[in-house]
Formats: structure tokens, C-alpha cells, sequence
């Protein structure tokens, strides 16, 4: 998505969104350049949280969700 050495990229777990009920899925985002592009491709789902979160790469470091968040979401990887 970016061939920026210094973007950010952020994988979100969300829990049952519109699209997948009753599910878990993946969607990778980049922030580059003061810009966050959300990948159109969906990068993981599966029935559990503990099996979605087995398909992140390695090395990410977990963010809880946070107050303001959509409700469908579960937690943010880095």
C-alpha cells in the first residue's frame, strides 16, 4: 500500500462489523504523509478472536480500544 519507508501501518480487529456478523476481521490501514488509507482488501477473518489474531504477521504490539471508538471495534495492532 505504501513504499514509505516512514508510514505506519495498523492492523483493526473488529468484532461482528456490518459486513461479516458474527465474525472476526482484519482490515490494514497505512498512515503516511498525514494520510490514513484503509485497504480495500479485507486482510483476515475468523470465527474467533484468538484465530484472527493468529493470521496478524508477527512482532505487532497490541492497542486496547479506546472511549471514542466505533463500538465494532476490538483492538488496534502495530
Amino acid at each position: 500500500m505504501s513504499d514509505d519507508p516512514a508510514a505506519l501501518v495498523l492492523y483493526t480487529v473488529y468484532g461482528s462489523p456490518r459486513d461479516y456478523p458474527g465474525e472476526f476481521v482484519v482490515r490494514r490501514s497505512v498512515v503516511a504523509g498525514g494520510a490514513v488509507k484503509i485497504d480495500p482488501e479485507l486482510f483476515a477473518r475468523a470465527p474467533t478472536l484468538d484465530a484472527v489474531r493468529a493470521l496478524l504477521p508477527p512482532h505487532l504490539y497490541p492497542l486496547p480500544r479506546q472511549p471514542g471508538d466505533d463500538p465494532v471495534i476490538v483492538e488496534v495492532w502495530l
